[in-house]
């Protein structure tokens, strides 16, 4: 079954972060080249044993002359590197990873496949456990680049604040007493000013001192309504979950941060518990939902629409498909079909979405629209039409590689384009979010909430 998911081009306004631990997936550098999405993956083919040069063959037969890359070429170009070159001694590691992403630049170019990556040993290891609901050595907070007074940054402007714009709720963090907005100065001891020339290779080289050994302590340095406080947080392995909930009278906010591998049976859980409490009707927040594995997608629609003769598919699958990219001439068509048993078949149902809902996310919003199972609130989501797998590579990187692309029941592609919502509210601000995992402002301050709550009313 699935591998992980793994990264994307940014959603529009996608903001500079790093997490330390958080409900997102945490993007490196060369991984944010092609981004910080949280995508769908279903199966994880072992290369191990293959030499790089026959892993790269198999997986892009089409590159090069015929069906196989001129490997007579590329070891001339390495060996004129490695004997004319200005600087000797160049490692081979670093001409693998070049070779690594250097083709997956070729498939960007070509195709405009803007998620196949090329991961190294270390991102694809922090992928893997973030897709888990995993963090490892981590505090529980996310921070931003923003501009002064913690604001974001206006077009044009270049920030310089480095803010925690995220505390995960009962982790270190927030019981260590470190509070949304807090601008972080400093790194056990190390000022964030004298980590580099931007805010953004700031706060990355930052992220590396705020994790560390578990049991450890972290002191940072912050800046809270003008005056400077240190705050000692002790690291620890956290495991976050995927799906919260609570009642507003008669109301069930579900509230699904990712599509990890428990949350299919969390989000059942979570669904019979509220409505045994007494909930008629359910709000599911998919907002800031960068997605994540399919079959937990095809786990969360089926709880709300059952299997019939005009419902049947989740999401339909198209591989291999002819250089136009027609999905008539898909080789390998795969449906994941609707699960009988659901336990919210009948609720009315309003989902929330955003800029940044994306990927397993989409196919379930696209599902539950083209069925007429919900109302859609909030704004455009992301636009990722295309499911990836990750192909392990001797060495411990990885080819995070497109290998189908998705269309909704409808027949349609969200591709580039996302899904429109039925009723188009944007907050005031990204802060304006009410969340349930992470401190936030509270739910009469984010009209797109209010806008669902309005419409299960009537």
């Amino acid at each position: 079954m699935s591998a992980p998911a793994g990264a994307g081009q940014p959603p529009s306004g996608w903001r500079h972060r790093f997490r330390a631990a958080g409900r997102f997936r945490a993007a490196a550098r060369a991984l944010r080249l092609v981004a910080a999405c949280y995508l769908s993956a279903l199966l994880v083919v072992n290369l191990s044993t293959s030499s790089a040069a026959g892993v790269i063959s198999r997986i892009f037969p089409h590159l090069g002359g015929g069906s196989a890359l001129d490997q007579a070429s590329v070891a001339a170009a390495w060996q004129a590197v490695q004997d004319n070159y200005v600087i000797r001694d160049v490692p081979g590691s670093e001409g693998t990873r070049g070779a690594g992403l250097g083709i997956v630049q070729v498939l960007h170019d070509t195709y405009h496949d803007r998620f196949s990556a090329y991961l190294t040993a270390a991102e694809y290891q922090q992928l893997t456990s973030t897709l888990g609901g995993r963090r490892e050595g981590s505090i529980g907070i996310a921070v931003e680049a923003r501009c002064a007074g913690g604001a974001i940054c206006p077009p044009g402007q270049a920030p310089d604040r480095a803010v925690i714009e995220e505390v995960l709720v009962d982790q270190p963090a927030d019981r260590a007493g470190v509070r949304r907005g807090d601008i972080l100065v400093a790194a056990d001891g190390t000022s964030l000013a004298s980590l580099g020339s931007d805010e953004g290779t700031r706060i990355d080289r930052a992220a590396a001192k705020v994790r560390g050994p578990v049991g450890s302590p972290v002191r940072l340095t912050l800046e809270r309504g003008g005056t400077l406080l240190t705050v000692a947080v002790t690291r620890q392995n956290l495991s976050i979950p995927s799906v919260y909930t609570h009642l507003f009278g008669r109301v069930l906010y579900m509230q699904v941060t990712g599509f990890d591998t428990d949350t299919g049976d969390l989000a059942r859980s979570r669904l019979s518990a509220g409505i045994a409490a007494g909930a008629t009707s359910i709000i599911l927040d998919l907002r800031a939902n960068g997605g994540g594995y399919v079959s937990a997608a095809q786990s969360l629609v089926s709880e709300f629409v059952a299997p019939t003769s005009t419902q049947k598919d989740v999401v339909v699958r198209r591989g291999r498909l002819a250089p136009g990219g027609s999905p008539g001439s898909a080789r390998e068509v795969v449906r994941d079909p609707i699960r009988p048993g659901g336990v919210a078949l009948t609720e009315p149902l309003v989902v929330l979405v955003n800029g940044d809902s994306a990927s397993a996310a989409e196919i379930t919003t696209a599902a539950l629209r083209d069925y007429h199972r919900a109302t859609v609130v909030g704004d455009r989501t992301f636009g990722k039409g295309s499911v990836q797998v990750d192909f392990p590579l001797p060495g411990g990187a990885d080819l995070h590689l497109t290998v189908e692309r998705w269309y909704g029941p409808g027949g349609e592609s969200i591709e580039g384009s996302g899904i429109a919502p039925d009723h188009p509210v944007s907050l005031a601000t990204p802060d304006s979010r009410f969340e349930l995992d992470a401190q936030s402002a509270p739910a009469a301050a984010d009209a797109q909430l209010q806008e669902g709550m309005a419409l299960l009313a009537h």
